[in-house]
């Protein structure tokens, strides 16, 4: 299947940069499960244990073990990490869709940018109307080289893209092109 930037770029624009997600928009589900399994832990370990109690008393009705079914054999340990995977799970197939699903590039004539699966969302700018270019980078994404950049054109149109690998390296290719540009139109 085409990307949807391939079917939108107009005969002869050739495409000068293809940015790449970042691998690091897997850290946000991976410290989300972290944090979600020490939370559970803690809980676990201060309130569990009262209600591990309750339950077994609870549980050791016959009655309550038929109405829960195979629910029965849980047990709250059981409960609290089937928790943590899903809300881990969650977060890491929204992080998937996000990495294989989203396009940043960049021709002679514009930047294209497009996110989502099901609902996409996109946002093309001209170049002759390109006013700004802005990076972020936090401390770890200047570790790992990954940031955030934000091309704002006339107006109040912004194209957002991150993390994404080697902003810097976008951010001149972009200056670059938006040179050509003006030399052209000058």
């Amino acid at each position: 299947m085409a990307r949807y930037v391939d079917t939108a770029l107009s005969a002869g624009e050739p495409i000068l940069y293809d940015a790449k997600v970042h691998w690091a928009v897997f850290l946000e589900p991976f410290t989300k499960w972290i944090g979600t399994a020490v939370f559970l832990a803690i809980v676990w370990t201060f309130i569990g244990v009262l209600i591990v109690g309750d339950l077994s008393e609870n549980l050791a009705d016959e009655r309550a073990t038929q109405a829960l079914g195979w629910l029965s054999a849980l047990s709250f340990t059981h409960i609290v990490i089937l928790i943590a995977i899903l809300i881990g799970v969650q977060s890491l197939i929204k992080a998937l869709i996000y990495y294989y699903n989203s396009d940043f590039v960049l021709t002679d004539r514009r930047v294209i940018s497009k996110f989502g699966l099901l609902s996409r969302t996109t946002s093309e700018q001209r170049l002759s109307k390109v006013e700004s270019i802005h990076v972020y980078q936090s401390f770890l994404g200047r570790l790992l080289n990954y940031g955030t950049v934000t091309v704002t054109g006339t107006g109040s149109s912004a194209t957002k893209f991150g993390p994404m690998a080697d902003p810097i390296a976008c951010k001149r290719a972009i200056e670059t092109q938006l040179d050509l540009v003006k030399s052209d139109a000058g």
